[in-house]
């Protein structure tokens, strides 16, 4: 009988591009004929890893802690992975792979054991979302007149937030769920006000939510009965960009684009909807100090929710959102709140 087991190229993986690989984790900067990043393997406030890409090296050294080592290496580090999820990181985000096909002899009398099957995932090609990525879609066009453009630019490049064309707009703006090891769950697309003097300035067309990965799969473009992973928190992948920042947590992926822009010494990640405050979506929040935020609706619910998972996080609850609403607007939120102090500024 023969028996396939998943096997990683680990040459050709040590052979791409340091430089690249650092790109695609965190920034980087050039420092004469080589390029530094923030080093992985102590606190670095200060970009001190040094990467060599010469014909004759592919490595990285950092000269402030001695500390360094291959593409495997620095990525096993950098994400705090064992060698097995750096190597599938690698493979899947560069397109590396290699079966190894071995021979085995089953016992005489093999014992069945019947296991669940996971479910099988179909996760978005990094670079079809890679291609997306652009402030100018319309909620980043309404974020430039109230925030600094910088600061919107930056915040685009961090939650990888994109433009996309469909229903008559060429500005409907990108959400990319993006989980810890680097995989694009999916897609959500949304419109919003761009007119200033409009009372919906800077909040969504009604029924302009859709998900790109159920219409690219409509398409062609992906598998037709591909089946996407729910259970992914938007800007998930910052807390391996950012291992000891405070965290805040909020409903919707527009609450925390506001809310990395006015804070952003915090690491802003959100839901999705109010009913993902669940167990199984807040593992990538394990052992973090947590501030949840919730919508003003949501005060009471996400209290209580959060109290049986103490175990799981450091969770403090915010009511804010409650305490700075308008009497009549139950859904306020931390953007709400966010734009009103920004509109008051510009009068």
């Amino acid at each position: 009988m023969i028996m396939q087991h998943e096997h990683y190229d680990t040459s050709r993986l040590n052979a791409i591009s340091i430089v690249e690989v650092a790109q695609r984790l965190g920034e980087i900067r050039r420092a004469g004929a080589v390029y530094k990043t923030r080093c992985p393997w102590h606190e670095d406030k200060r970009p001190s890893l040094t990467l060599y890409e010469r014909t004759d090296e592919n490595r990285c050294h950092c000269f402030a802690c001695g500390k360094g080592g291959s593409v495997i290496d620095y990525v096993m580090q950098y994400g705090n992975w064992s060698f097995q999820e750096a190597c599938q990181w690698l493979s899947r985000e560069f397109g590396i792979y290699s079966t190894q096909v071995s021979w085995y002899r089953p016992s005489p009398k093999p014992k069945r054991i019947v296991t669940p099957a996971k479910p099988t995932f179909t996760y978005i090609p990094t670079q079809m979302a890679d291609e997306l990525v652009s402030s100018e879609n319309s909620l980043c066009k309404c974020l430039k007149r109230m925030f600094q453009p910088e600061d919107v630019e930056w915040i685009t490049k961090e939650y990888r937030l994109g433009c996309y064309s469909m229903n008559n707009h060429d500005d409907y703006t990108v959400f990319p769920s993006i989980d810890r090891q680097g995989r694009v769950c999916n897609l959500k697309v949304q419109h919003y006000e761009t007119n200033i003097s409009s009372p919906r300035f800077a909040h969504s067309d009604v029924g302009s939510c859709c998900w790109l990965g159920t219409i690219w799969a409509r398409e062609g473009r992906l598998p037709s009965d591909a089946r996407f992973q729910s259970a992914c928190l938007f800007g998930e992948h910052l807390l391996t960009h950012y291992p000891d920042s405070l965290v805040a947590l909020v409903e919707s992926p527009k609450n925390a684009v506001y809310g990395a822009l006015a804070f952003q010494q915090l690491i802003w990640i959100a839901t999705g909807n109010k009913s993902m405050l669940k167990r199984e979506v807040l593992q990538p929040l394990r052992n973090r100090d947590v501030i949840v935020i919730p919508d003003c609706d949501a005060v009471d619910e996400w209290t209580e929710a959060v109290k049986g998972m103490k175990d799981l996080a450091n969770f403090t609850v915010s009511d804010i959102c409650r305490r700075e609403a308008f009497a009549e607007d139950k859904k306020f939120d931390i953007a709400d709140y966010l734009q009103k102090q920004c509109m008051t500024m510009m009068q």
